[in-house]
């Protein structure tokens, strides 16, 4: 059908107009006509099959695309969760804690080996470790340093554990002040500015070059706030002087591609200055005392744990053996999704963590090894408002059968924040940020306190078992 608009045509509206009218009437029709074509045309596009040139294919044309109803994505295939481990012995959970499963059912290994760690006590001859591996959300030390906190509370004061000379992120800690001059971080979310030849768990580290100092003081409650022994954990590129204040000697590395140490006592140290002069790579001071239990953040912000998979093998290897870890916690999540994530996208992701902790374990076989899974994320929806990722869920069943399918501890954190929308509601009670993935203080001290009563619940399940001859 040709429809034509001429000056007659026009013409014929004006009678509906006084001759000095306030608008032009037949420039309005004119740019009415030239909008319904052109609506038209775009209309006509939309049914056209679609066009290609070459390997790329046009986009179909959609003029109310705006307007329609968002449609809803095809469902998610569910994700089986894997069978409980099964054994001999059957632990017991009190109401309301959750549980720690443990997919490695003979005795010589999994949370085992964390359990008696803590059940030697003082015949350890150090304290127990645990090195918690994660992202952002641990951030400023929050959740960790009330999960310190409370452990310590039990199980007793081994310090503060390792702490970087400089913050990589120039945060500001919950457990300590930390200041310095004259380090220049380096982490492993920067790749190309570090030699991966020296990366740690702490997955990055301070380098000295000439003279530079750094300042630790506790600032928690009343555990963590002292400690007996400070040692300096790393590498010097040419002879480096090291002190620390309040302890008295003065500590000289030679040049070496190997670890080095240096500890310095003192009685008691609720505040260390360090002093370096020379070259060197710094992983951290270790801040400790005798007995009880620490936890070492090596939190990195952007990490979604894929970059361990890279850690060093020998010089590695010389740290596990020199700092022996109880309990290596890997607690990632927070990089690994978005509100537009696919099943397939993340079977990916899971595969190539799956390397990641076969790598650990590798370095450290006489460490247990505690998959936590993601925590509650939220986005806008359809609807308009704030619910959880629609693949949260599946990614944590996901981390679950990985656990198994390594034999190693898995701790579902989804669950116990509350499943389903519980990040909201910290939202809404000030527990959490409003970015709706990040926690508040308020929030990792809520779920640090049941993330510590699954411990205590699991380690008295080992004194049950173990008294039971098993």
């Amino acid at each position: 059908m040709k429809v034509i608009f001429n000056e007659q045509h026009l013409s014929s509206f004006n009678i509906f107009l006084p001759a000095e009218g306030l608008f032009d009437m037949r420039g309005s029709v004119k740019v009415f006509a030239i909008v319904g074509l052109t609506f038209v045309c775009l209309l006509g596009l939309f049914y056209l099959p679609p066009i290609s040139f070459g390997t790329t294919q046009l986009r179909t044309v959609d003029v109310l695309a705006d307007i329609a109803a968002p449609a809803e994505s095809a469902p998610e295939e569910e994700v089986a969760t894997p069978a409980a481990p099964k054994g001999a012995w059957t632990d017991q959970w009190p109401d309301g804690v959750q549980p720690i499963v443990d997919y490695r059912t003979d005795s010589t290994g999994g949370m085992d080996i964390f359990y008696a760690a803590l059940s030697e006590g003082k015949a350890l001859h150090r304290p127990v470790r645990i090195a918690y591996l994660s992202d952002s959300f641990v951030e400023q030390d929050i959740l960790l340093v009330d999960l310190r906190h409370f452990l310590q509370q039990r199980f007793g004061n081994g310090g503060l554990g390792m702490v970087r000379c400089r913050s990589y992120f120039d945060e500001q800690l919950y457990c300590a002040s930390v200041s310095n001059q004259g380090l220049t971080a380096h982490h492993i979310m920067k790749r190309k500015e570090m030699k991966m030849d020296y990366f740690l768990l702490p997955q990055g580290y301070a380098q000295v070059s000439g003279n530079a100092s750094a300042t630790i003081t506790a600032l928690s409650g009343e555990y963590a706030t002292s400690w007996k022994t400070a040692t300096v954990w790393g590498c010097a590129e040419s002879s480096t002087n090291i002190t620390c204040r309040p302890a008295t000697n003065t500590v000289c590395w030679s040049p070496s591609s190997g670890l080095q140490k240096a500890e310095f006592s003192a009685q008691p140290m609720n505040s260390v200055k360090l002093q370096f002069s020379g070259n060197a790579k710094i992983f951290g001071v270790a801040l400790e005392n005798e007995h009880g239990i620490v936890v070492d953040n090596f939190g990195v912000r952007g990490s979604s744990g894929l970059q361990l998979g890279y850690l060093a093998s020998n010089l590695s290897a010389d740290f596990a053996a020199k700092r022996p870890y109880d309990l290596i916690v890997v607690h990632y999540g927070l990089n690994a999704l978005s509100p537009k994530s696919t099943t397939k996208q993340c079977e990916t992701y899971i595969k190539n963590l799956k390397k990641s902790v076969q790598h650990i374990q590798k370095i450290y076989p006489h460490s247990a090894v505690l998959l936590v899974s993601a925590s509650d994320m939220a986005a806008r929806g359809a609807s308009g408002k704030m619910q959880s990722m629609p693949m949260v869920q599946n990614l944590v069943k996901m981390q679950n059968r990985l656990a198994a399918d390594l034999g190693v501890a898995f701790f579902n954190f989804y669950d116990m924040m509350g499943g389903a929308g519980s990040i909201v509601k910290m939202v809404e009670n000030k527990q959490a940020e409003k970015d709706y993935t990040h926690i508040k203080k308020a929030g990792g001290e809520m779920l640090a306190r049941r993330f510590a009563q699954s411990f205590e619940a699991g380690f008295n399940n080992y004194q049950r078992k173990k008294k039971a001859g098993y």
